[in-house]
């Protein structure tokens, strides 16, 4: 089409609109930039919660395996081996790595219930709740652990 014969309905931008239009969508992307550094620690954290469950839920199965009986019910707790009795009331910590990555793991065993005085085995434990906490090492937040609880009971003879 030829300049001089350009309908003057039909006009096109100026330079200077196009400059501002590209500083306008360049404030709108640099102001979006920071939401996709959020997202990417988001699914890092997300991550981590999902491996600190499995570890969680494994050490849980575990002491769910353990018979709780006047035989198990005093032997000391220490995984993959041990019982059900940890003596220390703030657990026991360990470090675990799973999939590359270090996790801080807490185990407490608490005693909720005895045999009454009088029958035998007086004083000894009826009901434990087990307390699993599991810790990405270099967590920042509270929201970064993962807690499981459960209870176990062994079954007693008598009327209580």
């Amino acid at each position: 089409m030829d300049l001089k014969h350009r309908n003057p309905q039909q006009q096109g931008f100026t330079v200077l609109e196009a400059a501002i239009a590209l500083v306008i969508l360049m404030i709108i992307g640099l102001g979006i930039a920071p939401l996709f550094t959020y997202a990417v620690q988001a699914n890092s954290r997300a991550d981590d919660r999902e491996l600190a469950m499995t570890i969680a839920q494994k050490r849980l199965e575990w002491l769910r395996t353990i018979p709780f009986t006047t035989q198990t019910r005093h032997v000391a707790f220490s995984y993959p081996d041990g019982g059900l009795e940890v003596t220390a009331a703030e657990g026991v910590a360990e470090t675990v790595v799973n999939a590359g990555r270090t996790y801080d793991v807490n185990t407490v065993v608490q005693d909720l219930s005895f045999v009454p005085a009088g029958n035998p085995d007086a004083g000894e434990p009826t009901v434990k709740r087990f307390q699993v906490s599991v810790t990405p090492s270099g967590a920042t937040t509270a929201f970064d652990t993962v807690t499981v609880t459960t209870q176990r009971s062994t079954q007693v003879a008598g009327n209580y």
